[in-house]
């Protein structure tokens, strides 16, 4: 499914029924930066982009409804990309209020933002109308703030960095890039902690989702398995190579840890 607009303003495609992606391309990360737009009796913006990106994103979302109904604004980390237009979005959309992580809502945007925000906490549901919002607690993959959050009704899994592509792309994709994601993670971001990693690649894919939904991208469709795999493997491989490294360092003596003695403050006699 190709984008609305095919330049390199905000563009706009429905991924989902009601489920829109608002993708601004940002050439110096040669990638996508997403925003989702979810419709219904409560519109719900995951994701505000950049503060730069702000009137063409309005004006994309303009083109499904009226961008000051926006009831709720959820920011899945504390960055530029993520929540850099929030205050815009604030100021224009009088009954938005906006969702983030504890973490996020207390270290960041209580004092970043121009309204207060609330926090909310790993397995809580956010009731966004006739949707539900499940959120997924996902501190240090990528960012230590982290949520990600999965649509119950549609089963859209919002991955914020992770599995995360390249590019000025169609909205959604089918084939398998998970190599190409793992490999472009790892440039940007480092390997995550494994156990943090882990946890979350089994909490999204235990929930099943049909698509995931990444901050930068495409939106990715068909057999999901490869990106789940390539993720586990990239620190598992990681993981198996810590033994060896170990095993090249130098061994310290009994000796090395014993306390230096202090210089003699007599004077020798001769």
């Amino acid at each position: 499914m190709a984008d609305h607009a095919t330049d390199r303003r905000t563009a706009i495609a429905e991924v989902a029924p009601g489920i829109h992606r608002l993708s601004s391309y940002h050439e110096p990360w040669r990638s996508s930066i997403n925003g989702y737009l979810l419709t219904g009796t409560e519109p719900t913006l995951i994701s505000t982009g950049m503060r730069s990106h702000f009137d063409d994103t309005w004006n994309a979302i303009a083109r499904v409804l009226d961008p000051s109904t926006l009831r709720w604004i959820v920011i899945l980390h504390f960055e530029a990309d993520e929540c850099g237009a929030l205050n815009e979005f604030l100021a224009r959309a009088p009954h938005a209020e906006t969702l983030a992580s504890m973490r996020a809502a207390m270290a960041s945007l209580a004092d970043f933002a121009v309204r207060p925000v609330r926090g909310v906490g790993d397995g809580e549901a956010i009731a966004a109308g006739e949707r539900t919002l499940r959120v997924i607690d996902a501190p240090y993959v990528h960012a230590w703030d982290g949520i990600m959050l999965v649509e119950e009704r549609t089963q859209i899994a919002f991955t914020g960095d992770l599995f995360l592509q390249p590019g000025h792309v169609d909205a959604i994709i089918r084939d398998d890039r998970s190599s190409l994601s793992v490999q472009l993670y790892r440039t940007f971001y480092g390997t995550p902690p494994e156990v943090p990693l882990q946890r979350v690649l089994d909490r999204v894919e235990a929930s099943a989702p049909t698509l995931l939904a990444p901050g930068h991208g495409s939106v990715l469709a068909g057999n999901l398995a490869p990106y789940y795999r390539a993720y586990r493997q990239s620190v598992s491989a990681l993981a198996a190579l810590r033994p060896l490294a170990e095993g090249t360092r130098p061994r310290r003596r009994v000796d090395d840890d014993a306390s230096p003695r202090p210089p003699s403050l007599s004077r020798e006699r001769d």
